[in-house]
């Protein structure tokens, strides 16, 4: 693959962001702008992203580094009914017969445009693809290859959706797609065609019925199906047979079995690694103890593992909780090995907590912390889970690390995270973000790509003096928003109908202590330009002493 030299890295960059301004400067002077920084670690990259959001309009510039300089921008604008996409985006491949996993992000860059009616919506795309990772605080990349790419989705009947999708790339894609959902607890899909100019058809099927929970699906994929030419860091599909079946024997205890099958293909200069696996597992409450127990046989890279793993445990007092695990290992051709492991966690008080993790493998002895502490600005928790690795045969059992930490001092805010990979790699990720508001509304971030969302829902928060309270947490049907520095928010929604309102005191961005004077129950969807909601807050009265 030819390397973009970085005069053409900056000069698309530069019409990109040419293109935003001209095409936002007919936007209200209402804008909100959100700078975050930050990188992740599965793929080195790091750099500062600048949110912004205008009446009808949003979009991003980016700059960072991933293997060189990367720059990048996206604007999306709407027209009537429609929305136009320009720039850096993200595709979401999801096909009807994803049921296993979320589908697939293709890194794109050019020009899209989406649409449709109540039964029927599209989104075509010309431009580029472009490598890279899009991180949640970095998403600027480079120009790779020419692609063209078609979404469509049509309900033929109340039960019956078509789906087709294509790329356009130096091999094709076509994967035309059928769901049928008879009834809520049933869906059934069927797809077939062909991924990077490889054929695949796939078919699953959901069903609920009771207790009763079926996931199954069955993919011919014989010559490393992708479903875009794109390389990623990893692509993992599933493959041949797969199934998962729970039963709610009561509330508090369900039992299940499953069989699943993936391909790891990270791109076409290596060799795809493949794992199969069998679980059986139950797990429940009894008499307030946890119960769990599983076994696994699984399959990868010539090497078969009889693996499996039994756990109890239970809240001791008050402040104790702990949990014992006997992981036992039984990989082909080499001795079985069995790691006892406890978890203990203490609750030091209301915000405080800690915890130790105890294991011993091969007769020695390993111990790991962790603490979770919540504070006025910001919360911190370092955890650890054990997790099976089927890409792993010889060591599948793995105790992995769960980092999260948010800090907020006053408008601006800091994150980490973790997160652990189907091959039981762990991805660690920072950021920082700041809201500057410019104007007398704070619109809310959306999901970019699709269609822009027409109907809003806006209000106001304000102390029983009539001051705004600037970033005051709102729920709205489901979704969060919060107030700009004049106390009023704005969320934008598909359709025009009623939303649940709910004030969220423990997400609140700045510190303090309110309480609901008067706030609705329901919000109603209309025009930019409707009335909007009133809710009013007070500090609560100090409590007497005794």
């Amino acid at each position: 693959m030819t390397p973009v030299p970085i005069r053409r890295r900056l000069g698309a960059f530069c019409l990109i962001a040419s293109s935003l301004v001209l095409l936002s400067g007919r936007a209200s002077a209402q804008t909100v702008v959100e700078v975050q920084g930050g990188g992740s670690s599965l793929n080195g990259g790091y750099g500062a992203t600048a949110n912004f959001w205008r009446s009808g309009v949003d979009g991003w510039i980016g700059l960072g580094y991933l293997n060189g300089l990367r720059a990048g921008a996206f604007l999306r604008k709407s027209l009537g009914k429609d929305t136009l996409g320009i720039g850096n985006d993200a595709l979401v491949m999801r096909l009807p017969t994803d049921v296993f996993t979320p589908g697939h992000n293709l890194l794109v860059q050019g020009v899209s445009f989406g649409g449709g009616t109540e039964r029927s919506s599209f989104l075509l795309f010309g431009g580029a693809s472009s490598a890279g990772l899009g991180a949640p605080s970095f998403q600027a990349t480079s120009i790779e290859e020419p692609l063209g790419a078609l979404f469509i989705q049509h309900r033929v009947a109340p039960a019956v959706r078509l789906t087709a999708t294509a790329i356009l790339a130096d091999r094709q894609t076509l994967l035309p797609g059928l769901q049928w959902q008879p009834v809520p607890d049933l869906t059934t899909a069927l797809v077939a065609g062909v991924g990077s100019g490889r054929p695949y058809v796939a078919s699953s099927v959901m069903l609920r019925q009771g207790p009763l929970a079926v996931k199954a699906l069955y993919a011919w994929n014989p010559s490393r199906f992708r479903r875009s030419p794109v390389v990623t860091p990893n692509q993992t599909e599933v493959e041949r047979e797969n199934v998962a079946v729970t039963y709610d024997v009561s509330p508090q205890f369900s039992v299940g079995a499953g069989r699943q099958n993936y391909v790891q293909d990270s791109s076409d200069s290596r060799l795809p690694i493949r794992a199969s696996g069998n679980t059986v597992f139950a797990g429940g409450v009894l008499a307030a103890t946890r119960l769990t127990a599983g076994l696994y046989d699984s399959r990868s890279q010539g090497t078969r593992n009889l693996s499996s793993y039994v756990a109890v445990g239970r809240e001791l007092t008050r402040w104790l909780d702990a949990e014992l695990f006997l992981l036992q290992s039984r990989p082909e051709g080499r001795p079985a090995t069995t790691t006892p492991l406890a978890n203990l966690r203490w609750r030091v008080s209301s915000r405080l907590g800690l915890s130790q993790q105890v294991s011993f493998n091969g007769g020695k002895p390993a111990l790991l912390f962790g603490a979770s502490l919540m504070t006025p600005i910001g919360d911190f928790a370092a955890d650890y889970q054990v997790v099976h690795q089927p890409f792993t045969p010889f060591s599948p059992f793995r105790s992995a690390l769960n980092l999260t930490a948010r800090l907020q001092l006053g408008k601006y805010s800091t994150s980490v995270g973790t997160f652990v990979q189907p091959d039981g790699s762990v991805d660690y990720s920072a950021s920082g973000s700041t809201f500057l508001y410019m104007g007398s509304f704070g619109l809310q971030p959306q999901q970019l790509g699709g269609r822009m969302a027409r109907y809003v829902v806006r209000g106001t928060v304000r102390d029983d003096h009539g001051n705004p309270i600037e970033g005051a947490a709102v729920g709205l049907g489901g979704e969060v928003v919060f107030t700009n520095s004049t106390g009023e928010f704005f969320h934008r929604v598909g359709r025009p109908g009623r939303s649940p309102v709910s004030v969220m005191f423990d997400e609140f961005l700045l510190p303090g202590q309110w309480e609901v004077v008067s706030a609705p129950a329901e919000a109603l969807a209309g025009s930019e330009t409707g009335p909007g909601i009133r809710i009013v807050l007070r500090h609560p009265a100090p409590a007497p002493r005794e």
